[in-house]
């Protein structure tokens, strides 16, 4: 009995965990994992290295270019724009990834106190792809800024940017006119150029979109929810309750009051289309492009082109409601 509890009691020592060997391993296992992991999660927001093709392919971006493929100048906007207008809308769309008062640290990225004025790709501490650095030749003067902003890829091939651009001729000239009075000596205001005092093409009342009545029967919401999560949830929440963020939250938006959202704050140009509630057709209309359809929003997204992924997203939207809406 004793000898039976001797080599219990040594086994106990000597064994005690027979799989410990194999934890050790999976340990160091998962140790390897978690640390491939995290250094291409930070290769990825820290664009040490610009994927080969977009994650996200934007339709339509780029499209509004004219047939020289050339931006038109808006000095003469630039000139009269609404500095205000154009600071809300840094304010909503940029400060995520940069900083704007003077002294600021770079961010995702880099500061963009004096900026106007200032040499191409170039702050301290702060990375450029070789891409950017390519196209750095001399300062930022207006029509750079103009040329930039309308498309940063299209303007630089290769940017680690992934930001679709601001197609509205009016917008980017008020974001722009902001920018200059970040700067202790704003850049003088440039004299109209050629056509800079002209409407942009996208101004026209109305977006144009084509009717997707008929593709609302064979709308597959579970591709509207992935599309929304993948393009959208950056922006905005879609839970009951949810807050709102760079956009406003969009439970129940469907059937509810065109452009209100309580603790949002719309811009002026939204508030002017905003009449009765919204419908299938005018979320449509929107989507199609909120740029067209609201000139002067300070949503810089070029809208979503395919008519059965857009049917499929406004069904979606349309389940997330406690009393989902008819669909056409």
């Amino acid at each position: 009995m004793s000898t039976r509890n001797e080599q219990t009691q040594g086994h106990g020592r000597k064994g005690r965990d027979p799989l410990l060997l194999n934890k050790i391993a999976g340990g160091i296992l998962s140790a390897g994992l978690v640390f491939w992991v995290a250094t291409h999660i930070s290769m990825f927001f820290t664009n040490h290295e610009a994927p080969k093709k977009p994650v996200i392919a934007i339709a339509g971006a780029g499209a509004a270019k004219t047939a020289a493929g050339g931006v038109p100048s808006i000095d003469g906007l630039i000139a009269k724009a609404d500095v205000k207008k154009g600071m809300s809308f840094v304010q909503q769309q940029c400060s995520a990834c940069h900083t704007l008062t003077k002294g600021g640290t770079n961010g995702v990225g880099p500061n963009l106190y004096g900026v106007v004025g200032a040499p191409m790709f170039a702050k301290a501490g702060y990375a450029f792809s070789s891409a950017a650095k390519k196209k750095a030749k001399g300062k930022w003067t207006y029509q750079k800024l103009n040329e930039w902003l309308f498309d940063p890829d299209d303007d630089v091939p290769g940017t680690r940017m992934s930001y679709p651009g601001i197609k509205n001729d009016a917008v980017r000239a008020d974001a722009i006119a902001y920018l200059r009075t970040l700067s202790p000596s704003p850049v003088p205001l440039p004299k109209p150029g050629p056509g800079g005092a002209k409407p942009s093409p996208a101004a026209a009342s109305g977006s144009g979109a084509p009717s997707i009545k008929a593709l609302y029967a064979k709308a597959v919401i579970a591709k509207g929810q992935s599309f929304f999560q993948q393009q959208c949830s950056a922006c905005h929440t879609v839970t009951k309750g949810g807050a709102n963020g760079v956009g406003p939250n969009l439970y129940g938006v469907a059937s509810a009051p065109m452009f209100a959202k309580p603790g949002y704050s719309f811009s002026d140009d939204v508030k002017k289309i905003a009449k009765g509630n919204w419908t299938p057709h005018k979320l449509n209309e929107w989507l199609f492009a909120p740029m067209k359809d609201a000139p002067g929003t300070h949503m810089a997204y070029p809208g979503i082109k395919n008519n059965q992924v857009r049917a499929d997203v406004i069904a979606y939207l349309n389940s997330q409601s406690a009393s989902p809406a008819k669909l056409p």
